[in-house]
């Protein structure tokens, strides 16, 4: 398409346009926003190059896994968001949250083969890439999807960044032309066929809409889905997204490098559940961090560093450490998993890593605890506790507590493929960023992803980094933390 990023665009077929669809189609599948979304920009460029309007899809399956009130809540709340923002902007948008396995079985291939052609998000981890390759070959139209993933294109890397440098190198000579060509503010502007689509009463009564009238709790609580897994008290929506972004700018960014790793009062930004549902894009991120560098800042100050982490950016140190988190090491996950399709395996861990692990397998383990145990949080550490109950109460781990939590995971369990396991069931259950390329280095980190061997070799461990609670209470303070999380 003239004057669009290539190469963000993945075509999954090579079937014809229908001329005589009577729209194009946009699956907004997980990057959930109307603003700053390549994807929707692509499709809008569609629809006015045909001259068609657009359907803009966003729906929600029982059968998902790990399905629970945390992740339908969340997601449903930006739903209802969005379909507001539509109706009341005169844009198509037609919304489904499906309330049994399987009653929404042929929604999308009915969409879409009604439509000229299909856009879709591209994402390289969870249900989403096996299901746009599948659909590609079940409908009879153009299935493209676009990668609004992150700021460096997922295109950009020929094979897996095998550490966070390899990426920060690459990324710190593509930036500037990255963030130069950044997507539309507001795609839907440019959209010149607005006419309104109406799908028939036949479909509608399979598949009913979601009304913006609807009470959510109600609606979640009865969905066929796991309602163990509790909502939390956060917004799902853009709003509440955008208001996280300007909180953590105007009061925590310029402490982030010295405080975010502090459990009480710290400086860490919060924005992963927005950005793993796309309410809120990483450009977003990075600009508005970029509008509090001193005032004597300008784009000419970004030098080249060879790949080292700090002075890339030219301006204040916490904007450096916050930007490289953001972008480096969150979009490294992003270009592995884009590259290696056993991302979730025990087997893509590099070589060294699974030779130590694997020699040091049948070492003794002073404790041996079951998935129930860890679930639960009954080991013999009350450090390791708080962090998990700290899961199951509100979806997140304090990120400098998230690491000791993975490597005792580690050293208690029979082997590192059983750790593997239980690490990403309980992450992917509890944890309201889950099922995400960042948490899933975060995960394969504790085995060595990413990372170097260290010595010296230790039992279980092997050259795998080493951490110990003794030592994590000694860096920060966890008085209140532990109080706060001693219970469910």
């Amino acid at each position: 398409m003239k004057n669009f990023n290539s190469s963000r665009v993945f075509s999954n077929n090579v079937k014809p346009v229908n001329p005589e669809g009577d729209y194009v189609l946009y699956w907004m599948s997980i990057n959930r926003r109307l603003h700053y979304n390549f994807a929707l920009e692509y499709a809008v460029a569609w629809a006015n190059k045909l001259d068609k309007p657009l359907l803009i899809y966003e729906g929600l399956s029982c059968d998902i896994p790990w399905a629970s009130d945390r992740f339908h809540q969340f997601l449903i709340e930006g739903i209802v968001e969005s379909v507001e923002f539509c109706q009341k902007n005169g844009f198509n948008n037609f919304s489904f949250v499906e309330s049994k396995p399987g009653q929404g079985s042929g929604l999308v291939d009915e969409l879409a083969n009604n439509a000229c052609l299909v856009i879709a998000d591209e994402y390289p981890v969870y249900i989403i890439k096996p299901y746009n390759r599948m659909m590609s070959r079940s409908v009879n139209v153009p299935w493209y999807t676009v990668d609004s993933n992150g700021l460096i294109p997922m295109k950009t890397s020929d094979k897996a960044p095998y550490s966070a440098f390899i990426f920060r190198r690459n990324m710190q000579k593509l930036f500037l032309e990255s963030f130069r060509n950044p997507p539309q503010k507001d795609p839907l502007i440019n959209l010149k066929n607005r006419s309104s689509i109406t799908l028939s009463d036949e479909f509608l009564n399979r598949y009913p809409k979601l009304s913006t009238t609807t009470d959510i709790p109600k609606l979640v609580a009865s969905l066929q889905i796991n309602h163990e897994v509790k909502a939390l008290e956060i917004s799902g929506t853009r709003q509440a997204a955008w208001k996280q972004l300007m909180d953590f700018a105007e009061n925590r960014l310029l402490k982030y490098a010295e405080n975010r790793n502090n459990v009480e009062n710290g400086a860490a930004s919060g924005l992963s559940p927005w950005l793993h549902y796309g309410k809120i894009s990483a450009f977003e991120c990075v600009l508005a961090a970029l509008e509090m560098q001193p005032a004597d800042w300008s784009q000419d100050k970004i030098t080249f560093q060879q790949g080292k982490r700090d002075g890339f950016f030219g301006g204040h140190p916490a904007i450096d450490a916050f930007l490289d988190e953001l972008i480096t090491w969150r979009e490294t996950g992003f270009h592995f998993c884009h590259q290696v399709h056993n991302y979730d395996k025990y087997e893509s861990l590099p070589d060294w890593a699974i030779n130590t692990l694997d020699k040091h397998s049948s070492d003794p383990r002073e404790h041996i605890y079951s998935f129930e145990d860890f679930e639960m949080a009954r080991t013999h550490d009350p450090i390791w506790n708080a962090a998990q109950r700290q899961l199951v109460r509100e979806g997140i781990i304090h990120n400098y507590l998230r690491m000791l939590w993975g490597k005792k995971v580690l050293e208690w369990t029979e082997h590192p493929r059983i750790a593997l396991k239980y690490l990403i069931e309980l992450n992917n259950k509890y944890a309201i960023d889950g099922r995400d390329p960042n948490s899933y280095s975060g995960i394969f980190w504790i085995f060595g992803r990413f990372d170097r061997p260290w010595g010296p070799e230790r039992p279980i461990y092997g050259n795998i980094r080493y951490m110990t609670s003794d030592s994590t209470a000694k860096k920060i303070n966890l008085k209140l933390y532990l109080q706060k999380y001693s219970t469910f």
